[in-house]
């Protein structure tokens, strides 16, 4: 005969979601050989949400017990959105390694054009025959350009380049910390977790000011402390670590700056700044490709230059779709109920989800509209 306890337990494979209170006991029933103890009630709530109370068939002896209660310990429930916005973080850092590259593919076509439409004569940069410099706040483009015009110079965010990809990697290292300390499957890779998110929560205050580097010796010790607690379950630790990490990179420093808020905005900053310049150089692209245009090409030259417009045009449209402001405020977003959520996961899970959906999306679109370039041209006049 079928336990009826564990039939209606076990009937159901997925698990519930947590009703917010701060420990929900997930407990299995079976047969006792003895009468259940005094001091357990029959009445605890199994996994599958019926009430025991309920279930006829005698005296019931508690054979196994899971302690689940989200607020008080395991982050398991957490890793998959953790995970997604440190994603989110890495394409916004692809983005920008990616769309740097393009500026200076879109600067080479765009001289290329100009050169080859006018047949001009060339010359090259100064730069091009000496060593570049270390910052690249102090580096000359080193290209061609029509001779007698002034040399090329670099564009405000080509000299910020070196910060906003320090930005960049200071958040990259923070993310993948708060993944290594959700996902440390054994005490050792667990402490290193907690060494790796101390350090990274460091980072961040450091960036935010001169408050911030005395700031950075105290926030990764808050999260240190939480990593060498004695006797406590992994799991729980995790869920600790987690929470004082996030909860420390959100704190606002003596100067009023918020880490995490810092870093992000500085780091947006320099996305739009980016997608700024290669809209100016392919709007400069486009002004040269349609001004060939004329009843004087033939067919094919026109169909072809047409076609090269085109193809710079939907390069231009994309980078005038995807908002890198709005994809940094949609991280600051996620971050934030990512720490609503660890205070109390009852109330506030459901808004992680819609955070990290949203930012992920804004992620995803911007990275890929930096990235695009458009399809190689037809130099061709007639």
């Amino acid at each position: 005969m079928v336990d009826p306890v564990r039939e209606v337990c076990e009937d159901r494979n997925q698990p519930r979601p947590w009703d917010g209170r701060r420990s929900q006991w997930w407990i299995v029933y079976e047969r006792p050989a003895k009468p259940v103890s005094k001091g357990i009630k029959a009445a605890a709530v199994p996994p599958c949400g019926r009430v025991a109370s309920k279930l006829r068939g005698g005296p019931l002896r508690l054979s196994w017990v899971v302690l689940s209660g989200l607020a008080a310990c395991s982050p398991y429930d957490f890793s998959k959105e953790v995970g997604a916005f440190s994603i989110g973080v890495d394409q916004l850092s692809n983005g920008f390694i990616s769309g740097y590259a393009a500026l200076a593919a879109d600067r080479a076509a765009k001289t290329e054009l100009d050169l080859t439409g006018a047949r001009a004569k060339v010359a090259l940069a100064s730069s091009c025959l000496v060593p570049a410099p270390s910052s690249s706040k102090d580096q000359v483009p080193c290209a061609l350009f029509r001779l007698g015009d002034t040399p090329p110079a670099l564009s405000g965010i080509e000299q910020e380049r070196d910060r906003t990809t320090a930005l960049l990697a200071v958040l990259k290292d923070y993310a993948h910390a708060l993944v290594a300390v959700t996902n440390a499957a054994d005490r050792t890779a667990y402490n290193a977790a907690v060494a790796q998110l101390a350090a990274t929560v460091g980072s961040l205050a450091n960036e935010a000011g001169p408050q911030g580097a005395a700031a950075s010796t105290v926030a990764p010790a808050a999260v240190n402390i939480i990593g060498w607690v004695v006797g406590t379950a992994l799991d729980q630790q995790r869920f600790e670590s987690l929470k004082a990490g996030v909860t420390a990179a959100s704190t606002p420093l003596a100067n009023g700056e918020i880490p995490i808020n810092f870093v992000v905005t500085a780091a947006g900053d320099g996305l739009l700044a980016l997608s700024k310049a290669r809209q100016r150089v392919l709007i400069a692209e486009m002004n040269i490709l349609t001004g060939r245009l004329g009843p004087s090409l033939t067919d094919a030259a026109y169909r072809q230059g047409l076609s090269d417009a085109q193809a710079v045009l939907a390069v231009l449209d994309g980078l005038h779709h995807a908002d890198p402001t709005a994809a940094a405020e949609g991280l600051v977003k996620a971050h934030e109920a990512l720490v609503a959520a660890v205070d109390d996961p009852g109330r506030n899970y459901a808004s992680l989800l819609k955070a990290v959906g949203d930012f992920r999306d804004q992620a995803a679109a911007l990275q890929s509209a930096l990235s695009a370039t458009p399809a190689a041209k037809n130099t061709t006049t007639k």
